[in-house]
């Protein structure tokens, strides 16, 4: 048995990969011990597997915890052996050797999973043609085998995972005739040949061109054999619609497989398909769902749009158009219906080209149709049909010319009315939901679906239309009983909601009557479900314009939102409510506004529904005169400045979340309060600043080194500077000196980005360029300090990516400080080659960039003699180490996630240098390419000539430079998958 101590051994004995072990012939497979030696450059290991071994190993992972013998570390030694197994030669001869003993348990299982993994990844393993023909006779040899031991769930595993083998191992054969030559085997049963044609048809993909050829010419071979099984009713009926569902999907057998010729030079359906559809007219039948699934791929792949389509889908219209009859969608079996809906819906959106046709079709009748889907009384299988409807309306959107377009939209007019109303029944909520918390996700995205139909509906019809409407079946709902269900009314209000972008504030058909509807409810709020009173908030808030023009609703609906906003379930849509009523409404909403924001400072509402009534009440600002704009700031200032003074007084009381409420609401503040004033008046928020001033200072260096504090101080400094711009100068230097410290202190990104937005706003104020070059030689310092070792920049991958974003930006907005001497500018270009090396992709992204826009500098006509000198100084001197970390990437030795793609990249520094310096590149080159391809062993002088040529041809057009690097880099991987002797990518 395999023991503790014997994968101790293993584990350190084995390598992480063993491509170099000599391979094991399949001639070998009956010995159970494989002894085997590989010889390195530095010694020689000898590694003994066995099947025992495995089985052992196999034991002891897939029991884990279960068996109270199974240590951490036991497990942890046996999942590394079995992956080491895996990748190793002799994996293929112990596995075979495992599945010949008939082994159908769990050991089975893994070998024959790892079987099917080698076949696909390291075929190079095996030393030629005739031991993949050998391990093909012994694959079916195997099923076979399997096939007679009937042990139930996990012998079928096994042939399953041998169907694949045998699937994987077609392709790599290009076994073109392995249809007719399966057929053909002896003693293979229906069931297992049926396994092995459904793995070939979903391995196909990835098979050669001839390959995917003979399989799509021998489609009929296999469609014939299926239909064969089904009509038969043999037990393996079900496997074989499975089977031909699957060659539908994956193989490209055209559409001249999907017709047979009928008599008089016609064409009809072939056997197999016309037997699927009799079987969609006899929902009885124990094959019906297959034959729904069968029938489905055929219509999701031959769409109407292809005119090659036309002739197989004018043969399917009557068929499928025949199942229509008064009972099909309303069965009592709901699996039936379902099935229904799937075939009319998808139908409707294959043949969506006909439905858009000018040629008269009586294609309302299939619209009609899946309106019927649409109307059936299970939600979630009615809202199948949505992406019709989706679909549908952005069809006819597009429809050219307009006149034609308009005739459509009219021929279909009083069906997309309808479709109106179905939509608000579906929206509907199902007995015993009346809060958020009840609803599950179904019912939410089902919700969703059908108001953007609703919304669709208002593109093409107008939006007074569709109101109208859902108006009359609103005034229906509420004539028809005193006591109408909410649910129903919550449903028209929830469409009317979902609709408001297209109402224009002028509405005046249905509009006042919802309002006053919610006004009743505003009157007496404790007695509606919530869900009813959240939709009501979230109504008057999509419906601020309009309430904005008729301000006698505000008063009662402010107190109904004051009251929503105490409940939990509903504060979310009543905070912004109060926003977008702000947003929309004059300044005499300002003071119940600040009246309502005065009585909810402190009362315990989330931190975020407060906010958005914060920023309403800013945005207020800006329609008042200065000075009211100026009493109202210090009203609202006035509990946030206590609560500052607290988080940097004395620490009692100061809670992490009323500290990060603190940021939040100066935030939103610096934010939207931008009130309108003269040019001699102060700015409001440069005035907030200045008087918080010493105390931001104190709460920085307090709460700094958190990490999600340092990303809410940035981003409040970050608004500040946006909302004064220039005139944040007086404050301007303490900003910097504060962030070059705090960042020193705490070494938080953030403090790198609100550096780069000072850069953005001051970078063309003279006499702010020498400070804003202080700041970035101050912080580079910061970074040079920490930044040691590879280990250093790995750690801190965040810092890393702002920091050459922020030199990239300061080499965009003011480059002639960090030019000029080159001395900062040779240090960060070495530093940024240390960068690339760290396995972060938006890391790369800012050290590429940076480099990239370094290089670029010097490219440009404008810029001066002494920036180029030092430009000059800093590239002669970390320009081989730039060449040499670019081509470490495209080599495989360090990360690479951009060699050609968008504005940062490996091949966009190497052209760039190119067209800079072309002469020292190509020495550079080839100092370096030698060093960096020593990795890729015999291969490596070839890739060197390669790189060497290519870098030493003058650049030309930036596409076909692209495209020889990536040509290039795709050889690389290929010498790496041969030396390695793996499909995989090391």
């Amino acid at each position: 048995m395999l023991t503790s101590s014997s994968l101790r051994f293993l584990s350190y004995s084995l390598p992480v990969r063993v491509p170099n072990l000599p391979l094991i012939c399949l001639n070998f497979i009956d010995d159970h011990s494989l002894t085997t030696t590989t010889t390195t450059t530095t010694n020689t290991t000898t590694i003994i597997m066995s099947l025992e071994q495995v089985a052992a190993a196999v034991s002891i992972v897939f029991q884990g915890a279960a068996n109270p013998n199974n240590t951490q570390q036991t497990q942890a030694e046996a999942n590394q052996f079995l992956t080491q197994f895996q990748q190793s030669p002799s994996a293929w001869s112990i596995c075979v050797s495992i599945l010949q003993s008939s082994d159908a348990g769990i050991t089975g299982f893994f070998a024959s999973q790892t079987l099917r993994n080698k076949l696909k990844y390291d075929l190079n393993q095996l030393p030629g043609k005739e031991s993949l023909e050998q391990l093909r006779q012994e694959l079916i040899k195997m099923l076979l085998q399997f096939e007679m031991l009937k042990e139930g769930g996990s012998s079928l595993q096994i042939i399953t995972q041998l169907s694949l083998c045998v699937a994987v191992l077609s392709i790599q054969l290009n076994w073109n005739t392995c249809i007719p030559d399966l057929m053909s085997s002896p003693g293979l049963s229906p069931r297992c040949l049926l396994l092995i044609l459904k793995s070939i048809s979903e391995e196909s993909l990835r098979g050669s061109s001839s390959y995917k050829s003979s399989i799509s010419s021998q489609f009929n071979l296999v469609a014939d054999l299926c239909n064969s099984i089904i009509r038969s009713n043999d037990l393996d009926a079900p496997k074989a619609m499975d089977t031909l569902k699957s060659w539908v999907r994956y193989v490209d057998c055209g559409v001249q497989c999907m017709t047979v010729p009928g008599p008089s030079n016609t064409e009809t359906l072939p056997n197999w398909l016309g037997n699927c559809l009799e079987i969609l007219a006899t929902p009885e039948s124990g094959y019906f769902e297959s034959a729904v699934d069968v029938v489905v791929e055929v219509l999701r792949k031959y769409e109407s749009e292809d005119p090659r389509n036309v002739p197989l889908v004018m043969l399917l219209i009557p068929s499928l158009m025949s199942l229509t009859s008064p009972f099909t969608l309303h069965s009592h079996d709901e699996d039936k219906v379902l099935a229904y809906v799937r075939v009319f819906t998808e139908m409707g959106e294959s043949f969506l080209s006909l439905l858009l046709d000018p040629k008269e079709m009586n294609q309302v009748m299939l619209v009609e149709l899946v309106l019927k889907c649409a109307s059936i009384p299970d939600k979630s299988t009615a809202c199948i049909t949505m992406n019709f409807w989706y679909r549908f309306v952005g069809g006819l959107e597009v429809l050219e010319p307009y006149d034609f377009r308009q005739r459509k939209v009219d021929y279909f007019y009083p069906l997309l009315m309808q479709l109106t109303d179905v939509c608000c029944s579906l929206l509907v909520l199902p007995e015993g939901v009346e809060s958020k918390e009840d609803m599950d996700d179904d019912v939410k995205s089902n919700r969703s679906y059908t108001a953007d139909t609703v919304e669709d509906c208002c593109r093409l019809l107008g939006g007074d239309a569709v109101i109208v409407q859902i108006g009359k079946r609103l005034q229906h709902i509420c004539s028809s009983s005193s006591n109408p269900p909410w649910q129903q009314i919550e449903a028209c209000l929830y469409a009317v909601k979902s609709i408001s972008r297209y109402i224009p504030r002028s509405e005046s058909a249905v509009i006042p009557h919802v309002m006053n509807m919610v006004n009743t409810f505003a009157s007496n709020p404790t007695s509606q479900p919530s869900i009813l009173r959240h939709t009501s908030a979230s109504l008057i808030g999509s419906y601020s314009s309009w309430i904005g023009s008729n301000p006698t609703y505000l008063e009662p609906f402010f107190n109904y939102l004051l009251l929503n906003l105490r409940d939990p379930e509903c504060s979310q849509a009543s905070s912004a409510a109060v926003k977008h009523l702000c947003e929309s409404c004059g300044p005499e909403l300002s003071g119940p506004v600040v009246n309502l924001y005065d009585q909810l400072t402190g009362s315990g509402i989330e931190i975020q529904d407060e906010l958005q009534i914060l920023e309403g009440v800013c945005k207020l600002m800006s329609k008042m005169s200065y000075a009211d704009a100026g009493l109202t700031l210090q009203r609202v200032m006035t509990p946030v400045g206590g609560q500052l003074e607290m988080a940097v007084g004395s620490g009692a009381g100061v809670t992490p979340k009323m500290v990060s409420g603190v940021v939040q609401r100066l935030t939103v503040i610096c934010t939207h309060a931008n009130p309108q004033r003269s040019s001699d008046q102060p700015n409001l928020v440069l005035s907030l600043m200045q008087q918080c001033w010493p105390m931001l200072t104190t709460f920085v260096e307090r709460y700094g080194n958190d990490g999600n504090m340092s990303e809410n101080i940035s981003r409040l400094f970050k608004y500040a500077l946006r909302n004064c711009k220039r005139e944040f100068a007086p404050l301007l230097e303490p900003l910097m000196q504060l962030l070059a410290a705090v960042f020193d202190h705490t070494f938080q990104s953030p403090y790198l980005y609100c550096s780069a937005i000072c850069i953005t706003e001051f970078a063309g104020v003279q006499e702010c360029s020498d400070k804003l070059y202080n700041l970035i030689v101050t912080q580079s310092q910061s970074v040079f300090k920490r930044f040691t070792n590879l280990e250093a920049f790995t750690n801190h991958p965040d810092v890393v990516e702002e920091y050459f974003y922020l030199l990239s930006r300061f080499i965009r907005y003011c480059p002639a400080l960090l030019f000029k001497g080159g001395d900062l500018l040779c240090q960060t270009l070495k530093c940024a080659v240390v960068g690339l090396q760290v396995h972060h992709r938006d890391a790369n992204k800012g050290v590429l960039s940076f480099l990239e826009n370094s290089i670029e500098f010097g490219l440009s006509q404008s810029i001066g003699h002494e920036e180029r000198e030092g430009l000059q100084n800093a590239i002669v001197n970390a320009g081989e180490d730039i060449v040499k970390g670019t081509l470490g990437a495209l080599l495989g030795d360090t990360p690479l996630f951009f060699i050609d793609s968008g504005s940062a990249s490996i091949a966009g520094v190497l052209y760039k240098l190119i067209s800079l310096c072309p002469q020292l590149v190509v020495e550079w080159v080839k100092k370096t390419a030698k060093d960096c391809s020593t990795s890729l062993g015999p291969m490596a002088e070839g890739i060197e000539h390669e790189i060497i040529r290519i870098l030493s041809q003058p650049p030309g057009q930036r596409n076909e430079f692209n495209r020889s690097i990536r040509k290039f880099n795709e050889k690389v991987w290929s010498a790496r998958r041969q030396m390695s002797g793996s499909g995989r990518r090391s």
